[in-house]
């Protein structure tokens, strides 16, 4: 079947509210003065970006973030699958032992936990569906696999459980052929939700925490001062700041492409997020907001769009595989991200130089890694700018 839609379109804008839309516009940098000074300067305003600029400004420190897109959701954050869950990208089994990788899993697990009750608020405009996840095994391999990792993440404090292809076709509800599921992880907790929405909350409780976003203002030089840095934008801006984190994402030094479509379908409200737990597939399919969502596979090259294509059209036919209904149905939308990842990325803070950090390695799963990670950033670049004023005043 030869697709007909266009290319890098996800299906966020057409299922995104306007308040929400309201909420990710962005004054641009050049409304500034030509010379500023803050505590903290953050470079990049996606998920990262974001609860950084909040914990900063809740503790009390002058933050700006520069955004070099014109609003936000323009980047990698912006066209994310959707899919909340906890952990990092790879399984709880392969993370080494006592690092801080290892500790991700329990923080990203807290996070999931804070996003939901967030999500129930009065108010809110965070749209989160907890419709659990599913990870199919179709070979015995896969289910001796899922047998490991279930009983490690409860270990773990997390909550997993294996269920029978008989359960997988009830939580379904007829909607997947389960011909090929030997058995299934279930991980009640986790489901989608609408990336655009989590980026509005984000960017409004670091406004009101006392943040200031700027859009068009891609960095172009850092350079270190008497103040601490100075950041210079591209069309001239130099602000001062005593610390900068860069949060910038997985688009930069791209060594990948991943890629996702959306077919406009309705799906059983029971249906959970699910995914082949075969090894080298990585499918992951995400029902909600109208639209079955698929992301993942095998990553192509960057900075091409050769074999877009190709990579799309294996993408819906491994789906149809999986949802009898798509048979004859094309996507409705399609779209691919070149992003730096590798086998072994881990998240983590590198420090780059004095009051000086990185947020780096979030791969393709960086929602509550970057959420988790941004929050650490920036309570740690605060009080090291805190502790200096300090013994300056002293």
């Amino acid at each position: 079947m030869t697709m007909k839609v266009p290319m890098n379109a996800a299906p966020w804008r057409d299922t995104c509210p306007e308040v929400v839309l309201s909420h990710l516009q962005l004054p641009a940098i050049d409304k500034m003065p030509d010379q500023l000074s803050y505590d903290v300067v953050i470079i990049g305003g996606g998920f990262a970006g974001l609860s950084t600029a909040g914990a900063v400004a809740r503790a009390g420190a002058s933050v700006v973030v520069l955004e070099a897109a014109p609003e936000l959701a323009c980047g990698a954050s912006g066209r994310n699958a959707g899919i909340l869950c906890a952990g990092i990208n790879m399984p709880i089994t392969y993370t080494p032992k006592g690092s801080p990788a290892a500790a991700l899993w329990s923080a990203t697990q807290e996070m999931l936990y804070s996003v939901l009750a967030e999500a129930k608020e009065s108010g809110t405009f965070l749209n989160v569906m907890r419709i659990g996840a599913m990870a199919l095994a179709t070979s015995k391999t896969a289910a001796k696999r899922l047998e490991r990792e279930t009983k490690a993440r409860i270990a773990a404090g997390m909550s997993a459980e294996l269920i029978s292809k008989q359960d997988v076709d009830k939580l379904a509800a007829g909607y997947l052929d389960v011909t090929r599921v030997h058995q299934a992880m279930l991980l009640p907790d986790e489901g989608a939700i609408h990336p655009w929405t989590l980026l509005a909350t984000l960017a409004n409780k670091a406004r009101k925490a006392g943040a200031q976003i700027y859009g068009n203002a891609r960095v172009v030089s850092k350079e270190k001062s008497a103040a601490g840095w100075t950041i210079t934008t591209e069309n001239g801006k130099r602000i001062q700041c005593r610390g900068v984190i860069s949060a910038v994402g997985p688009t930069v030094d791209t060594t990948g492409r991943i890629f996702a479509l959306a077919f406009k379908t309705e799906v059983p409200d029971t249906c959970p997020v699910w995914w082949d737990a075969n090894p080298y597939i990585y499918y992951d399919y995400r029902p909600g907001n109208g639209c079955l969502t698929v992301s993942g596979g095998r990553y192509g090259a960057p900075d091409t769009d050769k074999l877009d294509k190709s990579y799309h059209e294996k993408m819906a036919a491994a789906t149809r595989q999986w949802v009898p209904s798509l048979a004859h149905v094309e996507p409705d939308y399609c779209w691919a991200v070149d992003l730096h990842v590798a086998a072994d990325l881990l998240p983590e803070i590198a420090e780059r130089d004095e009051n000086s950090l990185s947020i780096q390695g979030l791969g393709a799963l960086g929602v509550l890694p970057g959420i988790v990670l941004g929050q650490q950033a920036g309570d740690r670049i605060t009080r090291a700018i805190l502790a200096k004023s300090s013994m300056v005043s002293t």
